[in-house]
């Protein structure tokens, strides 16, 4: 019997033609395998389903108050309760109440209105029950009239029931007291610009 790196090679395989290889659960027989069902076997593998668990936004300015004076950032009004696997309440808490891993998205709309003297220093971070979650990060706004859309996409995993996520925009004291979240009214048939808005997905 001739070695298999010795056998002539396709470039077109399809997905009736077989492969070779060792059925470990059955004391190691050699085997022939399908390539349509090792495509299924790893579509299976590598494949997930996400749920829609929560969408709000705000529709109210959201300004720090003063220099160096944290604000919780705001998503609407409450939605869902202890029965869903996230709620969130008018103040902006999210709270996670089922163990597992989620999608999260969220917006805001920076702009700086006011005054365009000096430079607006604006930052922002996420807080994990209060706690500091990631690296801050910051816009510079030295005028007025930019729109600036901040988004994030992140994985969390929570692996405990009643996990608290909030967001906090500040204005910092290495610039001017300017800047925030604001909404934009729109001209055209389009919805106006929310100042926040968060979206997380269940992934199973």
């Amino acid at each position: 019997m001739a070695q298999i790196s010795t056998y002539a090679t396709t470039s077109t395989p399809t997905v009736d033609d077989k492969l070779i290889g060792t059925d470990v659960e059955n004391e190691n027989l050699t085997r022939n395998f399908l390539i349509s069902d090792i495509l299924a076997l790893s579509s299976n593998v590598n494949s997930f389903a996400a749920t829609n668990v929560l969408y709000a936004f705000s529709t109210v300015d959201q300004e720090p108050d003063g220099l160096d004076n944290p604000l919780q950032v705001t998503f609407g009004a409450a939605q869902n309760d202890s029965t869903d696997p996230v709620m969130i309440d008018a103040l902006g808490n999210i709270t996670f109440n089922q163990v597992g891993v989620y999608l999260f998205n969220g917006f805001g709309n920076i702009e700086r209105q006011g005054s365009s003297g000096g430079v607006s220093v604006l930052l922002f971070r996420a807080l994990i029950d209060g706690v500091q979650a990631g690296v801050v990060k910051g816009f510079e706004l030295n005028t007025t009239g930019v729109m600036i859309p901040y988004e994030v996409t992140t994985v969390i995993t929570i692996d405990t029931v009643g996990t608290v996520l909030t967001w906090e925009i500040l204005r910092d004291s290495s610039g001017v007291n300017q800047g925030g979240m604001y909404i934009h009214t729109t001209s055209s048939s389009w919805d106006n610009v929310p100042s926040a808005q968060v979206q997380i997905f269940k992934l199973t």
